[in-house]
């Protein structure tokens, strides 16, 4: 068991290394402090590290994407507390308060999600984390492709995956609204895919 959790701490680790993320105190630029969804809400639609958390993990970047716009609407830095069984959004934060904020949640011992794809702070108590990193957008994908592997490796590739995603408690009503949001953001895909070219 201890061999088990010193391997998944190292994995845990690697992860945010890999990623680039910003440690907790970093100074931060100005352009880093407002969210890029307040200037384009769909700023993370064919985003590289979609596209590499996705091949990491042997998953669509789509659905990806999907999650990321049910979850925080592409919001880097949002903030969810959780009361019974019910997401409570700190409203829209800079990347400083955000920080603040979870800096404060974690010290309090409270359950809630970070960041665009809403990683739970469990995930970082199991890890060995703070869960300031799942600000960093690329690391916060990254923990979600590697949840919603885990849920795939469990349910294989079905919506029941997809709707384990987000926990045990209403799963179609989840991979319904991914299914979606699948459909919202698919002019946007096609949009950016041909300014690309």
């Amino acid at each position: 068991m201890a061999r088990g959790r010193k391997v998944t701490s190292w994995i845990a680790g690697f992860m945010v290394l890999l990623c680039g993320v910003h440690v907790v105190g970093a100074r931060v630029t100005h352009a880093e402090e407002i969210s890029p969804h307040l200037q384009d809400p769909y700023w993370y639609v064919n985003h590289s590290c979609v596209a590499q958390a996705g091949t990491r993990y042997v998953l669509s970047p789509r659905i990806l994407e999907a999650l990321v716009y049910v979850e925080a609407k592409g919001n880097p830095y949002a903030v969810s507390v959780n009361i019974n069984g019910k997401g409570h959004s700190q409203g829209i934060l800079s990347l400083t308060d955000a920080r603040r904020v979870v800096s404060k949640l974690w010290a309090e011992g409270k359950n809630f999600d970070v960041g665009m794809a809403q990683i739970n702070s469990q995930h970082a108590k199991t890890y060995g984390l703070h869960p300031v990193v799942f600000l960093d957008p690329c690391v916060n994908l990254y923990w979600a492709a590697f949840i919603l592997r885990q849920q795939v490796n469990r349910f294989h590739e079905t919506w029941e995956a997809v709707g384990h995603y987000n926990g045990s408690r209403h799963v179609k009503e989840y991979s319904w609204k991914v299914f979606n949001a699948l459909h919202v953001l698919e002019p946007v895909v096609h949009d950016r895919q041909r300014v690309t070219r």
